[in-house]
This record gives structure tokens, C-alpha cells and sequence, in this order.
């Protein structure tokens, strides 16, 4: 198993990873390699990395999920070539979410995109900052993110004859096409982040980002700002394109409406970003009225009249 990794290590699709996911997966196959030890490779079946699996899973499922990735990507060349007689992920999978855990992908409170977005900003990351700004103004998925041209945002005369700036393109994973007016806070950011790259997102280079790699940095810069107490530790970044959605929700937009803003091909996520929505103003309403009772009590009794900002 050592020398499995050793070579995965040397191998040209560890090479041509991204310096962030190589830097990602060297800590993921350290770690591997010490819970391992010394196993030979003719000792490795489905059960054996199950039982692997299962030792990892208290770490957490996505933690379970990237190590067992990790380890089939180093692996593979052994399946390939039958060192290993019988692949053993066939059929293993993935590790589910413990029941009763929090949201996979909250939304962002606007404190949380601001203080994301500045420290981007600040760190010399303003590709990060712009994929950031169109996974929650844009309401982007990531694959979306990562691939956005420069030349889909289009100025155009609109019916009024004035010039609004347009998103125009077929998303990646839904292959629906985007056709919205761009929000002026997007806007806003992309113009305060003047760039040369044929991409509105970039990385480090200027150049196109890597899923994983744009994964990987929204975790370093989260992991960061959660340790100062700025922001939640479990955000994401597809947690940005749900804090579109409610926005959406809590504007009163149909679903058709949000449909559209969001390229989704069917209703069902447009009624739970609805339904997320109306928790909220219900949660709201039933604190009004016990404001309202409060500040009723407090007329009664003669004392101060309490004031409630909602």
C-alpha cells in the first residue's frame, strides 16, 4: 500500500492537479498511510476498505468521502493492471450524512458574503472575491462559477433604450440557458475588480478554475474567518446559490420566476427555497405578536413602552 501511494505521489495525475488539491491530498494520503500501515496490495477487497470506511466515518462523512476518493485515485493504477484482482469501490457508497445533522449547504447571512469577500479582496484573491459574487448575485452553481467567460456578460439596450449589462450562458451542469439582467450588486464587485482574464472568476494565475481547487480555497478562507469568529464554520459555496434562492423566495418572486433567475428545469427546488422563505416569515410573525403582547403589558403596568425594531 506504501509504494501504492509513493508512485500516485510521482504519477502524472497527481502532477497535473492543481498546487492547492496537490498540497490537499498529500495531508489526505499522510493520513492514509498511517491508518493503513503495512498492508499488502493482495489483501485489499471490498471488505477491507469497508472496514476502512467505517474506521473513518466518526471523522464525518464528507472527511469519510474525500479519503476514500483519495485512496481510489491511488489505487486505481493497481485495479488497472490487477495487482488488485477485483476493484473494491465497485459498488461502495458514499457515506451519508449522520441523521439529524445540520443543513448540507446553509445560506449565507450578507454580514458572512461581506466578510468572505473582503478577506479575498484583501489576501490578493479577487478571482475568489468574483466567484463568490456570482455564486450569490448570480445564484451560479459551481461548475458554472468555474467556466463563466468574460465575453457572457453583454451590454445591451434595453426596452426603454437605456444600457443594462446582461448574463448570457448555458450552464454547465443543467445545460439550461441563463438570460437575466445582472444584479447591481454583482455589478458592483466585478467592477471593483477590474480583470485581464477571459474567465469572471479566476484563480491565483488568472487562469480558469478547477472545481475542486475553487473548493479547496472557499475551505481555507472559511476555515479562517470561522476561527475569528466571522463567519459559520460549515458554509459552502453551493450554501451562496441557496442564499440566492430564499432571497428570491422572501421577495415574493414566483416559482417560474425563480426558476429562471436560478436555471432550474423543474419547480421542486423553487418551492423549497418557497418554503425555506415562509419558515421565516412565520417565525417572524409569531415573534410580533409577542412583541406586541410585551409592549401591551408594559402599557398596562404603567411602565416604559418597550420599542421592537423587526
Amino acid at each position: 500500500m506504501g509504494g501504492a501511494i509513493q508512485r500516485y505521489r510521482k504519477s502524472a495525475d497527481f502532477i497535473r492537479l492543481a498546487q492547492s488539491t496537490q498540497k490537499e491530498y498529500e495531508r489526505l494520503l499522510n493520513e492514509i498511510a498511517a491508518d493503513v500501515g503495512e498492508v499488502r496490495l493482495a489483501e485489499v477487497d471490498i471488505a477491507w476498505i469497508t472496514d476502512l470506511r467505517d474506521l473513518w466515518a466518526p471523522r464525518g462523512h464528507k472527511a469519510t468521502n474525500d479519503r476514500v476518493q483519495v485512496l481510489k485515485n491511488a489505487l486505481a493504477p493497481a485495479v488497472k493492471d490487477q495487482r488488485i484482482k477485483l476493484n473494491p469501490f465497485a459498488g461502495l457508497e458514499r457515506l451519508a450524512p449522520r441523521h439529524g445533522t445540520d443543513e448540507a449547504n446553509p445560506a449565507w447571512t450578507d454580514a458572512e458574503v461581506d466578510a468572505f469577500i473582503a478577506h479575498a479582496i484583501s489576501s490578493k484573491q479577487p478571482g475568489l472575491a468574483r466567484a463568490a459574487a456570482l455564486a450569490r448575485w448570480g445564484g451560479f452553481r459551481r461548475g458554472t462559477v468555474c467556466r463563466l467567460p468574460a465575453y457572457a456578460r453583454l451590454e445591451v439596450e434595453n426596452d426603454e433604450g437605456r444600457i443594462e449589462r446582461r448574463l448570457y450562458w448555458i450552464t454547465e451542469k443543467r445545460h439550461v440557458t441563463c438570460d437575466k439582467r445582472e444584479d447591481a450588486r454583482l455589478t458592483a464587485l466585478l467592477a471593483s475588480t477590474p480583470s485581464a482574464s477571459p474567465y469572471v472568476a479566476y484563480n491565483k494565475r488568472g487562469e480558469q478554475w478547477k472545481e475542486r481547487a475553487l473548493n479547496h480555497a472557499f475551505d481555507r478562507v472559511i476555515e479562517a474567518l470561522s476561527a475569528k469568529g466571522k463567519i459559520r464554520p460549515q458554509l459552502t459555496i453551493h450554501g451562496l446559490r441557496h442564499s440566492r434562492g430564499i432571497e428570491l423566495a422572501h421577495a415574493g418572486s414566483s416559482d417560474a420566476e425563480i426558476m429562471a433567475q436560478l436555471e432550474h428545469k423543474s419547480e421542486r427546488a423553487a418551492r423549497i427555497y418557497r418554503s425555506q422563505a415562509n419558515r421565516r416569515l412565520t417565525a417572524d410573525s409569531g415573534q410580533d405578536r409577542i412583541d406586541e403582547k410585551i409592549r401591551l403589558r408594559a402599557l398596562k403596568n404603567g411602565g416604559m413602552r418597550t420599542e421592537v425594531t423587526l
